[in-house]
This record gives C-alpha cells, structure tokens and sequence, in this order.
C-alpha cells in the first residue's frame, strides 16, 4: 500500500474513534436536559458548521488539505473535551461551537484529499472513499461497542474525555499526510462557485446529499432514546450502534462493486431516496424490535449512495474550488438540520418520537422530490440546448 494512502487511512480511523458515539445523548439527558434541549444544543453545533463551512472551504483550498485537517483534529479533539468538562448550558453551547468549527474544516478537506489521491494516482475514487468510510465506519463501529460498556460500568463522561484523547492523537498524522501541488484559487472565487451551484446537475446532487445528511444527523439524535424506549440497555445500545456501523461501512467499502445499480442516476435517486424514506417511516409506524432492522438499512443505503453522489459532485467540480463547493453541501445539510431539530424535539417530547418520525420522513421525502424535479429539469434544459445547436451544424 502506498504510504499517502496509509497515511490517510489511520489519520481517518482515529479521527473517527468516537467512543460517545453511542453514549453523548444518554449522557445529556443524564446531565438532566431534556431531548428538546438536546435538540437546542445540536442547533448550535450546526450553526457552527454552518457559519464556518464556506469560509473554511476556502481556507482549505488556499492553504492545502494537510494543514486543514490538522487544525481539524485539534479544534474537534477541545471541543470534545470541552463537552466533558463543562455542564452548563453555555459551557457546553462553547464546546459546541470549537467542535463544530472543526467538524466543518474535516467534512471538505478529507473529501477534498481522498479525491485528489486518487486522481492523481490513477485509483478509482469510489474503491479509495469507499475503504475510507469503511475504516471511519470501523473505528466508529469498535469505538461504539468500546464505549457503550464503558458508559454503563465506568461512567459517562469517561467515554467523552479518553474520546478527546484520540481525536486529538489523530493530528500527528495529518503531519505525514502528502498532497499533489495545486493550482492557486483564481480571485473571483465566490462568483465561480455561484455558477457551479446553480449548475442544475451539480444542484440536484447537492440536495441529495443534504437529505441524506439530514437524516443521518437526526437518525443519530434519535436512535438512542429510541432504543431506550423499547428497554435496551446501554451496553447492548452499544453492540446495536456497532452492527450499525460495521453494515454502514461494509456498504461503504463495496460501493464500487454494486456502483452498476446507481448507473442510471435517475434511478438511483428514485431507488435511494424511496427506500430510506421507508426506512423512517416504519420505525414511526411501528415501535418493534422489527424496527431494528429499518433503523439499520437507513445507516445502509447512506453508506453506499452518498458515496455515489461523492464521485458525481467531485467529477463536476474542478481543485481550486472543490473544498468551497462541498462545504456549501455540509452548510446547507448543517443549517437545515438547526432549523429542523428543536422543532422535531420539541414535537417527541410532546407527541413521542414515533409520530415525530412519521413527520421527519415526510420533511426527507419533500427535499428529495426537489432534488429529483431539479435533476429532471436540467436533464430537459441541457437536452433542448443540444438540439438547437446540432441542427445549426447541419
């Protein structure tokens, strides 16, 4: 294996160790805050991401992948840290903040680099992304089945700070980290990433992709007290979380084995975005251990689709403003979620999270078919361009 790619797969494994991953919303409501303002606290996370994710998109076009992705592990390991040591509302809207800046910076800048490896070496880029979410689906996975039992036997708030530990591990090697040399943005930054994201090709993809994130962000706030209403345990919510992971990096790691199903994009946003919409209709419908098995394909489908949608927005957009266009992805993603979750917490604390989820499934639902009249649309208006324009030929 080539030392570059090694290197980004270790930098992605401890980056990705995320011993609360199973734990950080039982440990709020054990700090005595309600799902509702679990969800108010979550809003300014990703407010966070939102205000930094299109300066730090181009913070990382202009000074490189390596440098951002350091910064990344430092201001992501604090803000862990800092959601450890701090209990008041404002202590932990702070620790949120710092966190959320370096989630930010992570979300473009690995992305960013994972394709320009590949580019540059002549990999497939859905085998390279595919083995990097596997080992960040891993990690997450071991960290999750880690972390559960120690939350139950040891404490909570043991799990977040030895989390800090290891994402904070991970920057030494971003250090080792090399990337290719990369033309310099041109001045007029802002007004060519106006004209990628009004392209309706790359639009539609985005919106998916905000979709997806959404219901991957809000699935992660609501699986746990989910899990806890049907009487799981802490530990076996963690050995849930762990199965979870591992099928989501599995579907990860075969993208480009079963790439052929998503061939036909118009297909492929029908197929997806259908079946993860039952996917959160039914565990709505019906609180049953059956519901397992929904909430898990819904961590599936992600896995394998959003990588397809990764190599489609990356082929599209050139290197000097990559990172700026995939961060207005994690921007839009980010400011929907902050509007979305205090009104969805508010609404499982006073009708249950079922009927919540009955309502979220609906909101997913609406985003898609947007992004899918979108798709359709540009597919006419580059159609009717060409017709013009070959017949002049003639």
């Amino acid at each position: 294996m080539r030392s570059g790619l090694r290197n980004i797969y270790i930098y992605t494994f401890f980056y990705s160790f995320l011993l609360l991953n199973p734990i950080w919303v039982l440990y709020l409501l054990d700090l005595g805050y309600s799902i509702f303002y679990v969800t108010v606290l979550d809003v300014v996370f990703y407010l966070s991401i939102v205000l930094a994710s299109v300066p730090m998109g181009r913070v990382t076009d202009a000074v490189g992948r390596r440098a951002a992705l350091l910064i990344s592990s430092i201001l992501t390991g604090i803000g862990i840290l800092f959601f450890g040591l701090f209990q008041s509302f404002t202590g932990i809207a702070i620790s949120y903040v710092v966190w959320g800046v370096g989630v930010a910076i992570n979300s473009s800048a690995l992305e960013s680099v994972t394709y320009e490896y590949s580019e540059s070496h002549n990999l497939k880029y859905l085998r390279i992304i595919g083995a990097v979410n596997f080992l960040s689906a891993l990690s997450v996975a071991i960290a999750s089945l880690i972390g559960g039992f120690v939350g139950e036997y040891i404490g909570l708030r043991v799990v977040v700070i030895l989390t800090a530990a290891v994402v904070i591990f991970s920057s030494f090697y971003t250090i080792k980290l090399r990337e290719r040399t990369r033309e310099k943005p041109h001045a007029k930054v802002a007004l060519k990433l106006g004209q990628y994201v009004k392209d309706r090709r790359i639009l539609s993809i985005i919106l998916l992709r905000v979709a997806l994130l959404l219901n991957f962000n809000m699935m992660l706030i609501f699986k746990q007290p989910y899990y806890k209403a049907l009487g799981i345990g802490t530990g076996l919510i963690g050995v849930i979380f762990f199965a979870d992971v591992i099928l989501r990096g599995l579907a990860s790691l075969n993208t480009q084995r079963f790439a052929f199903i998503a061939k036909n994009r118009f297909f492929a946003m029908l197929f997806f975005t259908s079946l993860t919409f039952f996917t959160i209709y039914v565990p709505g419908l019906i609180e049953s251990y059956v519901s397992l098995f929904f909430l898990i394909l819904n961590s599936v489908i992600f896995g394998f689709y959003s990588n397809i949608l990764s190599e489609e927005v990356n082929i599209l957009v050139p290197s000097d403003v990559r990172a700026t266009v995939l961060s207005v992805i994690f921007l839009a993603s980010s400011l929907l979620t902050a509007f979305a979750e205090p009104f969805l917490g508010y609404s499982a604390s006073v009708i249950g999270l079922e009927k919540t989820l009955l309502i979220f499934s609906v909101i997913f639902l609406a985003i898609s078919t947007l992004a899918i009249l979108i798709h359709i649309k540009g597919r006419e208006y580059w159609e009717f361009r060409l017709v013009p324009d070959n017949n002049h030929g003639n």
